[in-house]
């Protein structure tokens, strides 16, 4: 959610036309839009094969369809950026609430799957973000309570979020994990199935993976 217009909030995230699921989501949130009499916009990138509408000079949502990495960074790294709202249910890891962590950005996400991991939501002053129910009531509310934090909260939040990405999921501490997870392995010994060799060279490539997906922002 950002502000660099009164009252543009950007909705990014990937778009195959070609998925019913991706199609249904999309009209149903411009329906939303219109059912508040809000102007919308949509935009995808130059080679992207999605047909997007006129755009009206000050849009009130913005729908980024396949946005780039840059404009996730510049969102991300943007002072006017308030709030990440990840909507998944159910997301296998979900890299989007770390990376804003990474960035400072406070994050509100689904109570299921990956953000339980990476996002704490604890009133005792170690709060990195919330999780709340699918309820687009609880989010509203929530939201309202994100967006009047008073400044010094912010900061708070904002260096905890930092601060728990880097001391959890950036590229040296989870390599320390995989290093730990390679020795008890080897200390295992011999096994009857696929080799130790076989399985550390699988952990060695989901974590290149892993740490691919999280460079742009270390």
């Amino acid at each position: 959610m950002s502000s660099d217009c009164p009252r543009l909030k950007p909705s990014a995230g990937g778009y195959d036309p070609r998925l019913r699921d991706n199609t249904e989501t999309l009209d149903s949130l411009i329906e939303l839009a219109q059912s508040h009499s809000l102007a919308y916009a949509l935009e995808a990138p130059d080679e992207s094969t999605v047909l997007t509408h006129t755009k009206p000079y000050f849009p009130d949502v913005l729908f980024l369809l396949n946005f780039t990495t840059a404009q996730r960074t510049a969102l991300l790294h943007s002072s006017s950026t308030k709030v990440l709202v990840y909507t998944p249910t159910n997301e296998h890891f979900g890299i989007g609430p770390v990376e804003a962590m990474v960035c400072g950005v406070p994050v509100l996400a689904c109570d299921s799957g990956g953000p339980t991991e990476s996002v704490v939501d604890d009133s005792t002053g170690l709060r990195t973000g919330w999780l709340r129910p699918p309820d687009p009531e609880v989010w509203a509310e929530t939201l309202r309570e994100i967006l009047n934090l008073p400044p010094h909260d912010k900061q708070s939040l904002s260096s905890r979020g930092k601060q728990r990405a880097r001391e959890v999921f950036s590229i040296g501490a989870m390599s320390e994990r995989i290093e730990g997870a390679l020795m008890k392995a080897v200390s295992l010994g011999k096994v009857n199935g696929p080799s130790v060799t076989h399985l550390t060279g699988l952990l060695v490539v989901i974590t290149c993976i892993l740490l691919s997906l999280s460079l742009p922002f270390w």
